[in-house]
């Protein structure tokens, strides 16, 4: 792959980054209009810094690549978007203030109205004319109307003069429900009531959006005219029913460091080794600066380990703030300056997102956003 920044003054210069493919985001949203057809309006959701992506890399090539529109929690990382130029329509989920409001008209930002009282904060603080989305509470007990009160409040967006409704947006709680039956199902029967009921009171609504990367994989019928798949469009995938399965291409493709420091422990002069340590025979120590301060879970698998020179490395514990301990005995050519694989190939052996999970003890998807901001992102394609 080409890598389009690299280590050095311009880009960074600690030796320690993730790779991040964007070719797969494009393969993923074009499986993701596979599913849904061109009818349907495919929002990327963008929480969690494009599932530790980087939402600005992302949104840019997401508009490349046939995206409909931008969802974000975070009203601050859809500004540093815009500015960097997406033009894609942006819906913000609760997480600004109506004081906000010409800020919002600023940068052409979408807010999300839930109650009457938001209608009447936000129309207040509008200068001109504002599109807003209204929130259905179906289950989640969040943000949002309840389906018997999204027409009154939508009566209210249509009457107030400045506000205007773009649509109305929905998330059935499919992860939070556990294993009770039909949880998922009640929800999404609660926003088709909320529909409804607009339809009913003549309220025209352009989008009616509910579904998330998981209810998108298995529930088709909750496509409604839009989605807005996050984690999908990362290349996580979920449990899909048969007519959904699809190959979903990873975008973290790469976790890597250097090694900053190899020694020899053979003679350490009467030092003792602390209790925690066991020492090898001829044993060869190395340090790569990535830490739980950078994402690493404090606790370290007996079987965690990394490559080196087409070698696998155990990792030696405890996880340092900024520091791992690495055993190079059984790879005595080992050097400052080598590579350590986290996720990657090396030589004849690759770590997958997978495998770092199964090494951290935890789903492939946390990995994605537990990849702290202290570890610098490669974009490669």
């Amino acid at each position: 792959m080409d890598a389009i920044n690299t280590i050095g003054p311009v880009g960074f210069v600690r030796p320690t980054w993730c790779e991040i493919d964007l070719s797969a985001i494009d393969h993923n949203i074009a499986q993701i209009r596979s599913l849904t057809g061109d009818a349907v309006q495919v929002y990327v959701c963008m929480k969690g810094d494009a599932s530790g992506c980087g939402a600005v890399p992302v949104a840019l090539r997401a508009g490349k690549a046939g995206a409909s529109g931008l969802t974000f929690g975070n009203i601050d990382v859809a500004i540093s978007c815009r500015e960097a130029g997406s033009t894609l329509p942006i819906l913000l989920y609760p997480g600004c203030l109506p004081e906000q409001a010409p800020i919002l008209e600023r940068y052409d930002l979408q807010p999300t109205i839930s109650t009457l009282e938001d209608v009447k904060a936000w129309s207040a603080r509008v200068g001109t004319r504002l599109s807003v989305f209204i929130k259905i509470d179906s289950g989640g007990f969040r943000a949002g109307a309840f389906p018997h009160q999204v027409a009154e409040v939508a009566r209210a967006v249509v009457d107030s003069g400045n506000l205007h409704l773009a649509g109305v947006y929905g998330h059935a709680l499919s992860a939070y429900g556990g294993a009770v039956a039909g949880f998922v199902d009640q929800q999404i029967a609660n926003f088709v009531t909320g529909i409804e009921a607009l339809q009913e009171a003549g309220i025209a609504v352009p989008l009616r959006m509910c579904s998330s990367s998981e209810l998108l994989l298995s529930h088709p019928g909750a496509d409604f005219n839009a989605v807005d798949p996050g984690r999908l469009v990362a290349g996580i995938g979920f449990k899909a029913v048969p007519e959904r399965i699809r190959a979903w291409r990873p975008a973290l493709v790469g976790l890597k460091s250097r090694l900053v420091m190899v020694k020899s422990l053979d003679r350490h002069d009467g030092v003792a080794a602390p209790p925690f340590f066991v020492l090898r025979p001829g044993m060869r120590l190395g340090l790569v600066p990535f830490g739980w301060g950078d994402g690493h879970p404090r606790h370290l698998s007996p079987d965690a380990h990394v490559l080196i020179r087409g070698r696998k490395a155990p990792l030696l514990g405890p996880v340092h703030s900024e520091l791992l301990r690495i055993d190079l005995t059984d790879i005595p050519d080992a050097q400052l300056g080598d590579e350590v694989v986290f996720i990657g190939r090396s030589g004849r052996y690759e770590l997958t997102v997978d495998d770092l999970a199964a090494q951290w003890r935890e789903p492939a998807h946390d990995v994605y956003w537990r990849i702290g901001k202290t570890v610098h992102r490669v974009y490669v394609s």
